[in-house]
């Protein structure tokens, strides 16, 4: 379902659901809720072209809440890391669909040496793009313009450049 007419946003905070599978020291070194904030806003913003966060309920917005995460600590060595996430979408404050979605990581070929915390913010920014896809947020039309039309005239500026040193 394609949103381009009903803009949607991320509803903030990203909270814990209580009693949330994640450990205190992941919870404090790793600030996920942080992290799922600027990824998935920035990811709705991106292909938006406008802010991709609120702190308003009116609307058509997103409510991330944090089921849990698996893997301690000791990057990639200690084994693979999950990060599990529940989304509402909410009309006006009232549910519409709901969806929970899961993702799991060894940090790929760096995997073991990086850290725990460096293989969750990788984990997040997947969970962004498919929370985003399972939205249907188009991408700004009138954005995605601007962006070919500027990249179009950097090209043809370094091409003229080119032809003029010859």
């Amino acid at each position: 379902m394609a949103r381009a007419a009903e803009p949607i946003s991320l509803l903030v905070p990203v909270t814990y659901e209580d009693g949330a599978g994640v450990l205190v020291k992941t919870k404090e070194a790793c600030k996920l809720e942080d992290k799922l904030t600027t990824d998935i806003g920035g990811e709705i913003q991106k292909r938006a072209g406008r802010p991709g966060t609120t702190t308003s309920q009116a609307g058509v917005s997103l409510r991330v809440t944090i089921l849990g995460s698996r893997g301690i600590g000791g990057g990639g060595w200690t084994g693979p890391k999950t990060l599990n996430v529940r989304v509402a979408e909410l009309k006006d404050g009232d549910m519409v669909r709901s969806r929970s979605f899961v993702r799991k990581s060894r940090g790929g070929f760096a995997g073991p040496f990086e850290g725990t915390c460096a293989i969750l913010e990788g984990i997040s920014e997947t969970l962004a793009k498919d929370i985003v896809d399972w939205t249907g947020t188009e991408t700004n039309a009138a954005f995605d313009t601007d962006v070919a039309q500027n990249a179009l005239a950097k090209a043809q500026a370094a091409a003229d450049a080119a032809s003029d040193a010859k």
